[in-house]
């Protein structure tokens, strides 16, 4: 199966300005053009609600909560549809505790920084189950 990409609905959460327009740049130029933005867990959720996007980049290490709470409120969430939706962790941490804790909420990615234009594409059909043009 092959995903039209313009038509995915992208949301980014990272605490770091600088990430968000980096993986930004990277989602444009695989050809998304709807790209959503929050700096933390609670505008995140906001969005999630708002959005409804088709996948989910979201930081683990955030100040405040961390991007496991994200992942647990989305999971555990009554609104049809939301408890589904396709979340890849994008990191700095590799660690064994963080990529179980990842597994166990269901995530359906685990993305290390820095990322390149392949290694998100690759994730992107890995979590979205199906093939990017």
């Amino acid at each position: 199966m092959i995903i039209d990409v313009r038509k995915l609905k992208v949301l980014l959460i990272d605490d770091q300005s600088f990430i968000r327009s980096t993986l930004s740049e990277i989602l444009l130029q695989i050809g998304v053009k709807s790209i959503y933005q929050a700096d933390s867990v609670q505008a995140g959720l906001v969005e999630t609600m708002r959005v409804r996007p088709d996948l989910v980049f979201c930081d683990i290490h955030m100040p405040g909560e961390d991007g496991f709470v994200y992942v647990g409120e989305v999971r555990n969430s009554p609104m049809a549809g939301v408890a589904s939706t396709v979340v890849i962790m994008l990191t700095s941490d590799a660690g064994e505790e963080a990529v179980l804790t990842a597994k166990d909420l269901k995530v359906n990615g685990y993305l290390v920084k820095p990322v390149s234009i392949n290694a998100v594409k690759r994730s992107m059909e890995r979590a979205l189950k199906a093939s990017l043009p």
